[in-house]
C-alpha cells in the first residue's frame, strides 16, 4: 500500500505541522493567509495552502528599525 499526502488536516494538526499555536492558525483563517474548507461542523485546513504559506515565509529576520 502506497502512503497517500492528505488533501485537509484538522486545526490542530496544521498548527503542528507549522509549529504554531492552534490559536494562531485561526488568527491566519481568519486573516485568509491560509484556508480551509467545513466537513458539517469541522473546520478542515487546506494542506496546500499551509505549503504555500510556508514557501512564501522570508528567509531572514526583518531588519530594526533605528529610532
Amino acid at each position: 500500500m502506497t502512503d497517500i499526502d492528505p488533501i485537509f488536516v484538522s486545526v490542530k494538526e496544521a498548527a503542528r505541522m507549522l509549529g504554531l499555536s492552534p490559536w494562531a492558525i485561526y488568527q491566519k483563517l481568519d486573516q485568509q493567509v491560509i484556508e480551509s474548507r467545513y466537513d458539517g461542523r469541522k473546520r478542515l485546513v487546506v494542506v496546500a495552502s499551509l505549503r504555500e504559506y510556508a514557501a512564501n515565509l522570508p528567509a531572514t529576520a526583518p531588519k530594526a528599525e533605528a529610532s
